[in-house]
């Protein structure tokens, strides 16, 4: 029974790794995130006010998740800005992933040509914060979590995948004007 058992539970795993592993971005989706980010252009400058009233996720807005972050901040601002995200086919759930995949690309997109700069640059800073003899060991720290924190961001933009680039690399001009 265990013999049959056993071969049987590695099998879904292989087959849920398999279904789990995230396919790139169809034309069709990141015409949907343009055009539902289109629509909610009128809300954003009452999104980016709330964001500030409010320190929503305050010393913690660069990371790997921000842009689902912010996704998720659009989506429950108030009930027209969810009426328009699912008229265009999100929930809750697929409107950060995808919409946050997308604007991950187009960063990328758009960081290639700095970004070996400035990972440099900001990794040059961390060394002369370090080194400098002026500051206090607290400002020091100070300096260095969001020296590192805006490096892990850097970093994490730029980690798109590539299928995703390539898929986004089109639609770049449109996304650019939107974003």
């Amino acid at each position: 029974m265990l013999k049959k058992i056993i071969p049987a539970l590695i099998l879904t795993f292989i087959l849920a790794s398999a279904v789990s592993a995230e396919s790139p971005l169809t034309n069709d989706q990141i015409e949907r995130v343009i055009n539902t980010l289109e629509q909610l252009d009128p809300y954003m400058d009452q999104i980016d006010a709330k964001r500030d009233q409010t320190g929503a996720y305050a010393g913690q807005m660069f990371g790997p998740d921000m842009f689902n972050k912010e996704c998720e901040l659009i989506y429950s601002h108030n009930a027209q800005t969810k009426k328009i995200i699912e008229a265009n086919g999100f929930t809750h759930k697929t409107w950060p992933e995808t919409a946050g995949r997308v604007f991950k690309a187009i960063t990328a997109i758009g960081m290639t040509d700095n970004a070996n700069t400035g990972v440099h640059e900001m990794e040059k800073a961390l060394a002369q914060i370090e080194a400098d003899p002026s500051m206090s060991p607290q400002q020091k720290e100070m300096l260095k979590q969001h020296m590192q924190s805006a490096l892990s961001a850097a970093k994490s933009m730029m980690g798109a995948s590539k299928a995703d680039i390539e898929a986004v690399k089109p639609y770049y001009d449109r996304l650019s004007e939107d974003m």
